[in-house]
């Protein structure tokens, strides 16, 4: 289930704006209708429109840093905290990643420097309206960056952080402390929301573990798979259905092989998958019909010498459970979620 919607795209990279945020927006366009606030009307819509493009601002920086490492940004999606553009790969280089990282807040704070500036020196020059509104933008300019540099993952300083680790330990390592980190600021900031009663720092604090948690299970296993590839893991023997086969023995061989998927071939050509979740939907009295009919046929494969890595992203990305692995045109196995997580297990049993 996606969690956010795109907006627009922005050299190239797709800007989605998340539901928390959307929320977040309505519901102080809400106060504002009503009037709940007085006199704060004009000044909550304005600090939504600089919020907006505050982040926005944050992002592309990021992102313009890391295309000019050659790393690709697959998307910016804009939280209400701030924003996380999503990239392909992380930069083995820790100086990179360091660049990267500090790209962003070092832009917030350049704007509200000069915003400041521009409020000091003209300000008493230029209509009120106009000042206060470039005196909010630069504030909400210098709370962002500040705020990103706390070091727990998602924010910036925790990649600041762990860039820094980095470069006097390994890398699963450094990520391990600056996840920690993250935690245990996250616990500090959760006990305070909770004694002064405030929902949304216990929000930002719950965001904070998970995102730190995340980080470090990516990261370990991205290193765990690092080089291993499908023909390393795939089962071999693979036990296909025809497109004739019967939606009921289908089921059958589901129940006695305790495999949820299977490749169907015509010949030997590979014309689709059926998995569990298809024959599920098909009422018992219509079992007797074909999986031709059912089987999905857009498929979605992998090769032998494909890293179990990059296996691994197509079945999250595609909220898949097994990949058939393709050779040449043929069938030469299929890889699943379970094969990948039995190997994670092994692997990190050796590294351990």
């Amino acid at each position: 289930m996606r969690y956010s919607l795109k907006i627009f795209t922005v050299f190239g990279i797709p800007v989605e704006l998340h539901i928390s945020f959307l929320l977040l927006m309505l519901i102080i366009y809400i106060v504002a209708f009503l009037n709940l606030i007085p006199g704060l009307n004009l000044l909550i819509a304005v600090l939504i429109t600089l919020l907006f493009v505050t982040v926005i601002i944050h992002e592309l920086s990021h992102s313009y840093v890391a295309q000019k490492y050659g790393v690709t940004i697959t998307s910016i999606v804009l939280l209400p905290i701030g924003g996380v553009s999503t990239m392909e790969e992380i930069p083995s280089d820790p100086g990179q990643e360091l660049r990267i990282a500090v790209a962003g807040p070092a832009v917030n704070f350049l704007i509200a420097f000069v915003g400041y500036a521009v409020v000091l020196s003209i300000g008493s020059f230029i209509p009120n309206d106009l000042t206060e509104t470039i005196y909010y933008f630069s504030l909400l300019n210098l709370i962002l960056g500040a705020f990103n540099l706390l070091p727990a993952f998602p924010m910036d300083g925790g990649r600041v952080l762990r860039a820094y680790l980095a470069g006097r330990m390994n890398y699963v390592k450094a990520t391990r402390v600056a996840a920690t980190v993250g935690k245990q600021l996250a616990f500090v900031m959760a006990i305070l929301g909770i004694l002064i009663l405030n929902v949304f720092l216990i929000l930002i604090a719950v965001f904070i573990y998970i995102g730190a948690e995340q980080e470090y299970k990516s990261i370990l296993i991205s290193t765990l798979l690092e080089g291993v590839l499908v023909k390393d893991i795939m089962t071999k023997d693979v036990k296909t259905l025809s497109p004739e086969t019967s939606v009921q023995d289908t089921l059958n061989t589901m129940f006695q092989k305790k495999h949820m998927g299977y490749p169907v071939k015509d010949n030997e050509n590979l014309v689709g998958i059926v998995t569990f979740h298809d024959v599920s939907k098909v009422p018992e009295e219509l079992r007797g019909s074909s999986v031709k009919d059912i089987m999905t046929k857009k498929l979605i494969v992998s090769s032998p010498r494909e890293e179990v890595f990059d296996a691994l992203k197509k079945l999250s990305k595609n909220d898949i459970g097994r990949l058939p692995v393709v050779e040449e045109g043929k069938l030469v196995g299929i890889v699943s979620k379970t094969d990948i997580m039995k190997s994670l297990e092994v692997l990190n049993l050796k590294l351990s």
